[in-house]
């Protein structure tokens, strides 16, 4: 599987993953593509939020791959996904590129990329998976959001062709995704956390109507977030039931 070879490039679409689930539907796909638009119409992120990207200034594309990945280990997408992006964003800014758990990434704690993965399953394994990214490549301007957007023009002060972030994001999607395969998850956890935002760092988070301080500890494989609360106890949160505040 060559990740990226074979793409199917669009003018404007709903959202690029849900361009992707149609031609999988139709017998399009077989694994590897990308679907790219130059807008999305629709643009989503985590949990229904918004995607916000102005019409070809920024990378908005869904990768599809086929897996017999068990569902114990389905955090393994989010790892070899973040880590390809945190990658090719480090390849062009000097400055911290860190992982925020679940999906985004972020040069010195502003956000530039944000990933929404879905996935097909069946006999409780996942079968198939959407990878979609959204990478702030050659925007300026942006509304304002809880974190503050930015973008790699932002640091280097240039415009860069799109084409190169295709080449070096499908690189290191098939270099993760290659080591995945190869050596288990173990392996791209290790390098995932290394990455981790506020790993090992003490900091004030909102649990529903309450600030509480934790220490950062470890994301489990379910994508199940896992702090160390003032008593020194681990507790486990997932999408949704916790916020940064910093």
């Amino acid at each position: 599987m060559f990740i990226g070879k074979k793409r199917f490039y669009y003018k404007e679409v709903d959202s690029t993953n849900e361009e992707a689930k149609r031609l999988f539907r139709e017998g399009e796909l077989d694994g590897g593509e990308l679907v790219i638009a130059n807008f999305q119409n629709g643009g989503k992120g985590q949990m229904g939020s918004g995607w916000e990207s102005l019409k070809a200034k920024n990378f908005t594309g869904t990768y599809f791959l086929k897996f017999d990945l068990d569902l114990r280990e389905v955090f393994a997408l989010n790892i070899l996904t973040s880590l390809a992006v945190r990658e090719t964003v480090a390849e062009f800014i000097s400055g911290s590129v860190e992982i925020k758990w679940p999906n985004d990434i972020l040069v010195n704690g502003e956000k530039i990329a944000g990933i929404l993965i879905e996935t097909i399953v069946k006999d409780n394994k996942v079968k198939g998976a959407f990878l979609g990214i959204g990478l702030n490549v050659n925007q300026s301007r942006f509304s304002k959001f809880h974190r503050k957007p930015t973008s790699i023009k932002k640091f280097i002060n240039a415009k860069l062709d799109l084409e190169v972030i295709i080449e070096r994001l499908s690189f290191y999607l098939q270099q993760f995704h290659s080591l995945y395969l190869i050596k288990g998850y173990d392996t791209i956890n290790f390098l995932y956390h290394k990455e981790l935002y506020l790993k090992g760092e003490e900091h004030v988070y909102r649990v529903g109507k309450d600030t509480r301080c934790f220490i950062l500890q470890n994301v489990n494989k379910q994508g199940d977030l896992q702090l160390f609360n003032q008593f020194g106890k681990i507790e486990e949160f997932g999408l949704k039931e916790i916020e940064f505040l910093i």
